[in-house]
């Protein structure tokens, strides 16, 4: 091998390293033999001491071992041919830092024309390809974060955001997740996954990993079971049962009435490099305010279906010659308690009087409306007959209550009154939805006759009334826009699937068509609007 102090190697190659990056190292590489021609910067590139007698060789022992099949696979068909090359390779130093170096180069002919030179200049791109990794992991890292937030963002329940997570597993690079209440009375909240990581296979101890990461504030990071043993040996069998290999214990901060630690299991041995725990630290920090915001969720859904059905009635009231069925479904935005309402009143005089309302809303103040509004209906109902005069009182009512009111509300209603002795319906509504009637052997209608103002817009309104005579097995649908509008927002196809079901299906029990009737108006997700309906058979 020679150096670069032998200036006549350079010129007899017809090569200069004049005007080169002084940071470039310059070398020729006689093909044949294997000799090479290179300057100190070359040798300093790969870790060598300038050396007259070093060949390739030499430099090829530079390599990993475990690079070198792919680097000769590379070569190979590169010096065969003539032309231009670029081709980076690892060198491991001799303090056993890795580097990347990069060569960029021509193959040569000889007298021949085959090739006989490799020649060109190389510069160490550890630092540029460190960066390039670095912005390559950065990316991955929201990538994954992106992957993991996105389906907790949507997550509403704890059922839910046990959903969100299992199927986060993959970004997370996981196997398992479990998340606990590391307080006085240690409580499981969410588990996930498929290394058995249940309540009763984890046990929260006093000074395991669980309560020392909820106490400290740190997070732990065991790459293997070795490292469990070494700082907590007596849960090493309880982790064992898990099937977790590797585990990271994050404690959860920010949430209140709660010492939250998330743990996540990892079905094989984990570097935990800074990266990865900074990554670990967030979506434990994520999914650990999902859970919160869930159980916050789920308490007040229960709260708000109790209030809900303490207003609703329990049991409706109908005269002779009337079948009904009820459903309710709660929209699940805000507290998840609303305005909608049914009721039904058996009147002394034998007639049923159908009743259904939407108060505008999804809090307390619509439900506290609607409730208002449904009692003064049937204070009045067992006064009249006469279905105009009952929604003119109750709208007298919610405009009073409206002039005292900081926020006014608003409310549709509905009320059918069915005389079996006459088999008719008398209809009124104020601002509600039309009804639906089918009768036997004909088509169903959509009832669309004159409406009144909402209750409450205006003192003093007066209300539309029409009458349908019917046939037995007549059926009658009174229900909110929730039903018809939740599922694409439009009232009209709403209406047409409603008729669809009717149509086909006015036969089947009752109970099933109500079902039907819900199924074939459902959103793929949740509700979008509170759902009530009464579904009546006309005999």
């Amino acid at each position: 091998m020679r150096s670069e102090d032998r200036n006549g190697g350079w010129d007899e190659f017809g090569f200069t390293p004049s005007g080169f990056d002084a940071d470039a190292g310059f070398y020729n590489w006689l093909l044949p033999t294997n000799e090479v021609i290179c300057d100190d910067r070359t040798y300093e590139l790969h870790g060598l001491t300038p050396d007259a007698g070093l060949r390739f060789e030499a430099f090829l022992g530079q390599v990993p071992p475990e690079d070198l099949p792919d680097l000769l696979e590379v070569l190979e068909p590169l010096l065969a041919r003539l032309g231009d090359f670029a081709i980076e390779y690892r060198i491991r130093r001799p303090d056993g830092r890795m580097s990347t170096l990069e060569t960029r180069g021509r193959v040569v002919a000889g007298p021949g024309g085959k090739p006989e030179r490799a020649m060109g200049i190389i510069i160490d791109v550890t630092e540029r390809r460190r960066a390039e990794l670095e912005t390559m992991r950065r990316a991955a890292v929201a990538a994954r974060m992106q992957e993991l937030t996105a389906g907790l963002a949507a997550a509403g329940t704890l059922g839910e955001v046990r959903d969100a997570v299992t199927g986060s597993l993959r970004a997370l690079g996981a196997s398992g997740v479990l998340v606990a209440d590391a307080g006085p009375s240690a409580e499981i909240l969410l588990e996930c996954g498929d290394l058995g990581m249940a309540a009763g296979r984890v046990r929260i101890g006093e000074d395991g990993p669980v309560r020392t990461a909820a106490s400290t504030g740190d997070p732990l990071f065991f790459p293997e079971p070795s490292d469990l043993r070494r700082r907590f040996p007596q849960s090493v069998e309880a982790m064992k049962e898990t099937g977790a290999v590797a585990v990271a214990v994050i404690p959860i901060g920010g949430v209140p009435r709660m010492r939250g630690v998330c743990m996540i299991g990892f079905d094989g041995p984990r570097a935990f490099d800074a990266a990865e725990r900074a990554f670990l630290v967030l979506a434990a920090s994520a999914i650990g305010q999902a859970v919160h915001r869930a159980r916050i969720h789920d308490v007040e859904f229960n709260l708000a279906m109790a209030l809900q059905g303490g207003m609703l009635p329990r049991n409706l009231r109908y005269g002779p010659g009337v079948e009904i069925a009820r459903r309710y479904e709660a929209a699940t935005t805000g507290i998840q308690v609303g305005g909608d309402w049914f009721d039904s009143v058996q009147r002394p005089d034998g007639s049923t009087l159908l009743i259904i309302g939407d108060v505008e809303g999804h809090n307390v103040q619509a439900a506290g409306m609607m409730y208002r509004v449904r009692t003064t209906l049937l204070a009045y109902a067992n006064r009249t007959s006469d279905v105009a005069e009952l929604l003119a009182q109750a709208n007298a009512f919610v405009c009073q209550v409206n002039e005292e009111a900081e926020s006014p509300l608003f409310a549709t209603c509905l009320l059918a009154l069915i005389d079996p002795e006459a088999r008719t319906v008398t209809f009124s509504r104020a601002g509600h939805i039309p009804p639906l009637l089918a009768k036997p052997g004909e088509p169903s209608e959509v009832q669309h006759h004159e409406v009144g103002v909402p209750l409450g817009v205006e003192d003093g309104s007066t209300y539309p009334v029409w009458q349908q005579l019917y046939k037995p097995g007549t059926v009658l649908l009174l229900c909110t826009d929730g039903l018809l509008e939740s599922l694409d927002n439009d009232l009209d196809r709403g209406l047409a699937r409603c008729r669809g079901v009717l149509d086909g299906q006015r036969d089947e029990k009752l109970e099933t068509l109500a079902d039907d009737l819900l199924a074939a108006n459902r959103p793929r997700g949740p509700w979008k609007d509170d759902v009530a309906l009464l579904l009546a058979r006309l005999t």
